[in-house]
């Protein structure tokens, strides 16, 4: 008798803030048909989270998405919530086109912690968490139930950086915005993955990825590409400066993890520094000085990511 071998799929949570990139990741996440996404869990961070959680709830909607979607934290562990609105605008996703249409009023029930704890203990040592906003759910979910970081397969993060910040000279926005929070999940043990703007600078995007989305033609692909637009300009307001792709990097791992190129490192997050808080100092010397805490992305064939990236969106948007 022929036996029919399947292999099961990967589990995924994904903790978000959008903002622009976070919806691409999204999207990916949502066609990729070799994982099982079991949850959203949103926080504050490109903007405070009633806005965020309102644009994951356009996206959902947009994108006919069915993955549940949990509202969670509104502010930091501590210190004066930072968002990047002065960057991206009140929403945290501007356009030049036309804006995403409401969604729902609410989704899941229930706090996104609540959700997030429940879930992997439910599926103990199965899930990957895709984190690609501030850690301040995570966090708090291990503050709340310390027995949840053995049974985490894998934290997939963007956010920190081998070298300079953008939010500041030495800090990336997602762990500036909640250093507390991201230095307890860099202390808990868990694997972890980092993406950070060393890598993402090397994916990058320009006016011509615009085009290539406004000639898909739909309305989804024609409301995306505005969005893109605005995206490209934040570095130049004509789009000239190509402009680093962030939070997808963590989804297209997923699908091609040969365009990557990985060194263990012990990450630290600095709190203290005047001029450094939020930084991400990371400790790759051999002998070793501290005991390995992640594997820090340095090397992507940012070309081919990008390639990949807008194919997959082609036949997402048709």
């Amino acid at each position: 008798m022929e036996r029919i071998m399947t292999q099961a799929l990967k589990k995924i949570w994904l903790d978000t803030d959008p903002g622009f990139d976070d919806w691409l990741t999204m999207l990916l996440l949502g066609s990729n048909p070799d994982i099982e996404w079991l949850g959203v869990s949103v926080v504050a961070g490109n903007a405070p989270v009633d806005i965020t959680y309102d644009n994951a709830l356009r996206i959902k909607a947009h994108d006919g998405l069915t993955v549940p979607i949990y509202r969670g934290c509104e502010e930091p562990l501590a210190g004066v919530i930072e968002t990047a609105q002065r960057i991206l605008g009140d929403s945290g996703m501007p356009t030049t086109g036309d804006i995403l249409p409401p969604g729902a009023a609410t989704d899941a029930a229930g706090h996104a912690v609540d959700a997030l704890i429940a879930a992997v203990r439910k599926h103990p040592g199965q899930i990957t968490i895709m984190a690609i906003a501030p850690m301040t759910n995570l966090a708090t979910a291990l503050t709340r139930a310390p027995d949840i970081a053995e049974k985490i397969v894998e934290i997939i993060l963007m956010g920190g950086s081998t070298d300079q910040g953008n939010h500041t000279a030495a800090a990336e926005f997602n762990i500036y915005a909640d250093p507390e929070a991201a230095a307890q999940v860099f202390k808990a043990g868990i694997p972890l993955r980092m993406f950070g703007l060393n890598l993402c600078r090397q994916l990058l995007v320009t006016n011509a990825e615009v085009e290539r989305l406004r000639a898909i033609g739909t309305p989804r692909a024609l409301r995306l590409a505005g969005y893109l637009e605005a995206y490209v300009r934040i570095r130049s307001s004509d789009g000239s400066v190509p402009m680093p792709m962030y939070d997808p990097v963590v989804a297209l791992y997923l699908e091609a993890p040969q365009l990557f190129q990985f060194q263990p490192a012990h990450v630290a997050i600095e709190l203290t520094g005047e001029l450094t808080r939020g930084m991400t100092v990371c400790e790759f010397r051999v002998p070793r000085r501290a005991a390995i805490n992640t594997q820090v992305a340095m090397l992507a064939d940012g070309p081919a990511a990008i390639e990949r990236l807008m194919r997959r969106l082609a036949a997402i948007l048709v």
